[in-house]
């Protein structure tokens, strides 16, 4: 009989703020987010505030051990998915653009049937990249750097990220049990701090259920619901679990395997230094074990109460069983980021595809709007028509002119001010030449 396991803890954290949960450093003006919370960023998140609550550990702090209890010992920290959201499985193959209604509703989980073509659509199904299928989606933010000598917004300098919203609510599990988590906590998450990152943290006991277990003489099947760090024996990364180091004896791990690599990083601010980068094996790669039924038994029970691999502690490795086909949720349909509205006006702008020369001009018209404004209090449509009709602007096509009449038309002026920052720093790289061709 299995030992029974640490007790589990289910979490609720709300955002209170938007969480920034940036993937990576790039080069380029846009930062992505996950679009979830991280086992590790829960993790760093909750040390930091018990140490603002207790002070760094060290030899003259006396929790020190309580320190290394809570987050150097055998309690995991989850992942905290947005409620309502699924993880698409790597052994899930489907349409890639999803032409026909029906297409969204047509998968094939590998880990448990065979099929190669869509029958919606007749076309070939491709793998999946084990992406969170969102309820909603990221907000997007788009700002600029301000040159405190002069007060305006610098040359080339326009940044936006994407984040969780305010007011959404991520659940998770912590597996194991101390005093100090039972309590509810304040924290920050991610990056951006000083206009992001608030969050309220509670939990509550839970036990989880049974393992499900396969029919008996069928593979049992094991999902990734976090990267999972593997090596050899040698200690070289690998993107399957190790059969010595990560089953037990009697499990055979089967050659067919459905995986993605990925390069994960971090910063471990108590030493102010970075964590070093893992080749990962992706949340959502899948892998079938097979054995005799008391085998396979005690290994579902195992991975789901230790996980499986390296740094589990820190929130990799947390796995899931399946018994049957993953299939899209009943609702179904696709999400894309959404933009602040600010963002979507500029992106608007952007899709106009207008040349330099018209760029200049619609900068002298948000002026014009703004000095408008400052008069008057309001921008009547028939100073808008005329501005449009400026020798520049007649120029236009008229889809050109009829779109950005649409666009301009009834901002609010600090709209109308933070827009034209927007435009005034917008590198000529940026403004897609060949949506400019289209909009023609």
């Amino acid at each position: 009989m299995t030992a029974p396991g640490p007790s589990v803890l289910a979490v609720t954290v709300v955002a209170r703020q938007r969480l920034a949960l940036g993937v990576g450093s790039e080069i380029g003006y846009y930062t992505a987010s996950h679009p979830y919370v991280p086992g590790s960023a829960l993790r760093g998140a909750l040390a930091a505030v018990w140490i603002t609550e207790h002070g760094p550990p060290g030899r003259d702090n006396p929790k020190t051990d309580e320190f290394r209890t809570l987050f150097d010992g055998t309690i995991r920290y989850g992942n905290l998915l947005p409620a309502g959201s699924h993880r698409i499985p790597l052994s899930v193959f489907q349409c890639k653009y999803l032409p026909e209604p029906t297409c969204r509703q047509t998968v094939v989980d590998r880990a448990f049937e065979t099929g190669d073509h869509c029958p919606g659509c007749g076309q070939r199904l491709e793998q999946s990249r084990g992406n969170l299928d969102l309820p909603g989606g990221l907000t997007r933010i788009t700002r600029t750097s301000i040159d405190p000598a002069t007060g305006r917004a610098k040359d080339g300098e326009l940044y936006a990220n994407a984040a969780l919203p305010a007011g959404t609510t991520l659940t998770g599990v912590i597996h194991g049990h101390h005093p100090w988590l039972a309590q509810p906590h304040t924290l920050w998450l991610g990056g951006r701090r000083t206009v992001g990152g608030q969050a309220d943290l509670t939990t509550i006991p839970h036990q989880p259920a049974a393992p499900a277990l396969p029919v008996p003489g069928q593979p049992l099947v094991v999902r990734l619901t976090s990267p999972a760090v593997f090596v050899d024996l040698a200690g070289r990364p690998r993107l399957a679990p190790e059969p010595t180091l990560d089953l037990i004896p009697g499990a055979t791990l089967l050659p067919e395997t459905w995986t993605r690599v990925i390069t994960w990083s971090g910063w471990h601010a108590a030493s102010r230094l970075p964590k070093p980068a893992e080749l990962c094996a992706a949340a959502g790669s899948t892998y079938r074990i097979t054995g005799t039924p008391d085998v396979l038994a005690a290994l579902a029970a195992r991975l789901l109460r230790d996980g499986i691999g390296l740094r589990r502690s820190e929130g990799f490795g947390d796995v899931t069983i399946a018994t049957q086909p993953w299939r899209p949720s009943a609702a179904g349909k696709k999400q894309s980021i959404a933009t602040d509205p600010l963002s979507d006006l500029h992106e608007r702008l952007l899709g106009l595809g207008l040349d330099d020369a018209a760029w200049r001009w619609l900068i002298g018209v948000l002026r014009a709007l703004q000095v408008e404004h400052h008069r008057t209090g309001t921008v009547p449509a028939s100073v808008l028509a005329e501005l449009l009709t400026q020798p520049t602007g007649a120029d236009l096509s008229g889809r050109q002119r009829e779109h950005l009449r649409k666009i301009l038309d009834g901002l609010a002026p600090a709209t109308v001010r933070d827009l034209t920052t927007l435009v005034l720093t917008t590198p000529a790289a940026d403004r897609r030449p060949a949506a400019r061709r289209a909009a023609r």
